[in-house]
């Protein structure tokens, strides 16, 4: 993926997935949290896996990972092809 389609894609789901800072701490930023699913989605990693390779905790990798999930669906549901049964059956 060139940096420019990942920009975009930042950009697409950003409205989506963006947390705001607390007072507690910092929010995950959006190109972290799409780093953190792509990795997810390309080589299967645990949660347990990506804690270790990011210091993101597995509970919020988890939740990450539901979240931009959901948001690309969205946003890209015009380029994803699925077939009629999965329509059938949501």
């Amino acid at each position: 993926m060139s940096s420019e389609d990942l920009e975009k894609l930042i950009g697409l789901i950003a409205p989506k997935v963006a947390k705001k800072d607390t007072k507690f701490r910092s929010a995950i930023p959006v190109a972290e949290r799409l780093a953190i699913t792509l990795r997810f989605l390309a080589t299967g990693d645990s949660f347990s896996s990506l804690d270790h390779l990011t210091g993101v905790s597995k509970q919020s990798i988890s939740s990450i990972v539901m979240d931009v999930c959901r948001a690309l669906i969205q946003v890209l549901k015009s380029c994803i092809k699925m077939s009629k049964f999965l329509y059938y059956n949501e």
